[in-house]
């Protein structure tokens, strides 16, 4: 299984207090839920909805691609990737 860099920002890098981990995954829809496992239940709820879907706040690019959130399921991965969970946009 590839070995995938995650990049975390903000939300997450406070969660799981890193700003990136090494995660194994088939596909992107596994890499996220892996990083979900990892900050725990509470995380999750941040990252999903009660669809299970990763929530439209957040923003997913693998290396310089943005996903589609609904499709992280048939995006296969390769070693070395990186993916990027950007969180919810805020302004002041």
């Amino acid at each position: 299984m590839p070995q995938v860099l995650v990049k975390l920002y903000t939300t997450l890098r406070l969660r799981l207090g890193k700003s990136q981990v090494w995660v194994e995954g088939a596909t992107a829809a596994e890499l996220v839920r892996r990083v979900a496992e990892l900050g725990g239940a509470e995380t999750a709820k941040v990252i999903f909805d009660d669809k299970g879907i990763v929530r439209n706040e957040f923003l997913l690019a693998l290396d310089s691609e943005i996903l589609d959130r609904n499709a992280l399921d048939k995006v296969q991965l390769k070693e070395g990737n990186v993916l990027h969970i950007f969180p919810p946009i805020s302004g002041g």
